[in-house]
């Protein structure tokens, strides 16, 4: 009877540490952007990825970086706000840019996880690319500076 309990206990162990690590994961982690307590919501684009036993490149068709965040209404910020940008895993490197309008790009910097609203009124697509050591993924979203 100690052995059988001693093998559940063993294999329990090894299901939490496989779903913590997740070594499974065929898509780069998600990610969450906030502005106070409010979540704004996120569109996930192309990505590759390296999973335990399986990789790839995703390619989702956009007709640009503002469309792509065009699937939801832009979030109400205030001039200057940070943007909290978190993943559900640390990504080794972000890369950032403000979009206003379809051929206006500005990189911008991502710092303790914050992006700084721009303090001009307008609507500012934001695109992140983040890079961990199994791949890369994008992700875009919009904010209205009012």
């Amino acid at each position: 009877m100690r052995k059988l309990l001693a093998m559940v206990n063993i294999i329990a162990v090894i299901a939490i540490i496989v779903f913590m690590i997740k070594p499974f994961q065929t898509s780069p982690p998600k990610v969450k952007v906030t502005v106070g307590e409010v979540a704004i919501p996120t569109t996930d684009g192309s990505y590759c990825w390296d999973g335990l036993f399986s990789g790839g490149c995703v390619d989702k068709e956009y007709g640009s970086i503002v469309a792509m965040a065009g699937e939801y209404k832009p979030t109400v910020v205030s001039p200057g706000q940070k943007i909290n940008v978190t993943f559900d895993k640390k990504p080794k490197s972000v890369d950032a840019e403000r979009w206003m309008g379809e051929e206006q790009a500005k990189r911008v910097e991502w710092k303790n996880r914050m992006i700084t609203a721009p303090e001009q009124k307008g609507v500012y697509v934001y695109h992140i690319v983040a890079h961990w050591k199994q791949g890369d993924g994008s992700y875009a979203f919009s904010v209205e500076v009012k």
